[in-house]
C-alpha cells in the first residue's frame, strides 16, 4: 500500500502480509527492495525503515498532472510485486471549510441524539481537472489535566512546592480513518456543497479548549476512486446476524513471479492541497463532559489508600491534603496519550 503525493517530497510504502479477518493484525515485511518508476524512465529508490515501511524522496517538479507512477517491490525470498501506472489528475485548491451545529441520532434512534458539530468542505473544480476526489483528515485538540501536581502519597505523604504545572496543557493528534471520497462525473458541475467530514460530539473533550482539523484533498484517478469506493463499502458493514463477509477487494499491485498469488493494496499517485480549521468557544453549543478524573473522599484519611493505589494525589494544604485524593490523570495530562509540547501551528491564547 502506498502513493506518490505532491504534497511531500517524502514518499511512503508499506508492504505487510495478510492476516485473518476475524484476528487482523499488521505484519510488515523487512528486507525488501523498493523503487518507484514515473512513465519517463525516473526511478526513485526508497529504504528500509523497518516493520514493513519504505520510505523515499521524490522532488515535486517530478509530480504533475499527466505524470504516471508505479512501485516495483523486490522481497528478500526472491518475489517481485509490480503496480499498475496510476496517473496524476489535476486538483484544484481546498474551497471552504465550515461546520453547523447539529444532532446526530445513534441507530436512527430520535431519543438517542447528540449534539455537536458537523464539519464540511466544499468543492468548486473546473471541468478540466479530476472527478474523482479523496478527503484525508488529521484532528489536535487541546485538553488539560484538573490540577498542578502538589501533594501525592506513596506510603509517606510528600509536598512539591512550587506546585508542577508542567502536565496540565496537552494537545493529541489522531488520524481519522474514515473513508471520504466524492465522485462528480454524473454530475452537471465539477462542484459539490456541503460535502460531510467529520463529527464531533459535544460530551468530548476535543471542544473544551481548542478543536484543529488538516483537511488533505487529493484528486484520484477513477481506477484509484474504484479501489477506495469497495474499501468504503467494507467499512461500512454495520454487522449483524446475516452480515455479509467483506468482499475482496483487489488493488493495482500484481506478482510477477506467481499469477496464482493474489496480492492485496493498491498504489497510487495524486496531487492534493490542505487547509486547516481551529475550533473554539462555538457558540450556541452547550458542552456536556464528564471528564476523566475520578475523585474521592477519604473519610478516615491516608489510611484508606492501600499500596496498589500509590501514588495517590492529595488536594489542599498540609492540614487538609488528607480529605480529597484522585487519580494520576486528575494531574498528569500525558497519560491520557497526549503530548505536553506544543503543536508548532497552534494559535497563541488571546
Amino acid at each position: 500500500m502506498g502513493e506518490v503525493n505532491s504534497s511531500d517530497s517524502l514518499q511512503t510504502v508499506n508492504v505487510s502480509l495478510t492476516s485473518q479477518i476475524g484476528d487482523p493484525e499488521y505484519v510488515g515485511v523487512t528486507g525488501c527492495n523498493v523503487t518507484i518508476v514515473d512513465n519517463s524512465g525516473h526511478t526513485f529508490s526508497l529504504s528500509d525503515q523497518g516493520n514493513g515501511s519504505y520510505l523515499g524522496r521524490i522532488d515535486p517538479q517530478y509530480i504533475v498532472s499527466g505524470t504516471s507512477f508505479k512501485v516495483n517491490i523486490r522481497t528478500s525470498d526472491g518475489e517481485t510485486l509490480e503496480s499498475d501506472y496510476d496517473t496524476v489528475s489535476s486538483c484544484p485548491p481546498i474551497d471552504t471549510v465550515y461546520f453547523k451545529i447539529t444532532s446526530k441520532y445513534s441507530n436512527n434512534q430520535i431519543n438517542n441524539a447528540t449534539r455537536g458539530i458537523q464539519l464540511y468542505v466544499d468543492l468548486n473544480a473546473n471541468a478540466s481537472e479530476s472527478h474523482y476526489y479523496k478527503w484525508k483528515l488529521t484532528e489536535t485538540w487541546e485538553y488539560r489535566s484538573k490540577w498542578p501536581i502538589e501533594w501525592y502519597y506513596d506510603g509517606t505523604v510528600h509536598h512539591v512546592f512550587p506546585p508542577d504545572y508542567s502536565k496540565m496543557v496537552c494537545w493529541k493528534t489522531d488520524i481519522i480513518p474514515d473513508v471520504l471520497i466524492l465522485n462528480t462525473s454524473n454530475l452537471t458541475q465539477n462542484s459539490y456543497k456541503e460535502f460531510p467530514l467529520n463529527f464531533v460530539g459535544n460530551s468530548s473533550s476535543r471542544l473544551e479548549y481548542g478543536y484543529s482539523l488538516l483537511i488533505v484533498q487529493q484528486a484520484l484517478s477513477k481506477s484509484a476512486y474504484e479501489f477506495w469506493d469497495r474499501m468504503k463499502l467494507n467499512n461500512n458493514s454495520d454487522g449483524g446476524l446475516y452480515e455479509k463477509q467483506p468482499l475482496t477487494v483487489k488493488g493495482n499491485i500484481h506478482n510477477l513471479n506467481s499469477t496464482g498469488k493474489e496480492v492485496l493494496g493498491y498504489f497510487g499517485a495524486s496531487r492534493s492541497y490542505s487547509k486547516r480549521i481551529f475550533i473554539s468557544n462555538v457558540d450556541s453549543l452547550e458542552l456536556n463532559i464528564t471528564g476523566y478524573c475520578n475523585i474521592r473522599i477519604l473519610k478516615y484519611g491516608i489510611r484508606e489508600i492501600l499500596p496498589f493505589e500509590y501514588p495517590v494525589y492529595l488536594v489542599g494544604d498540609a492540614e487538609k491534603y488528607y480529605n480529597l485524593a484522585y487519580t494520576s490523570e486528575c494531574v498528569n495530562c500525558l497519560l491520557l496519550g497526549g503530548t505536553n509540547i506544543k503543536p508548532s501551528f497552534w494559535p497563541n491564547k488571546k
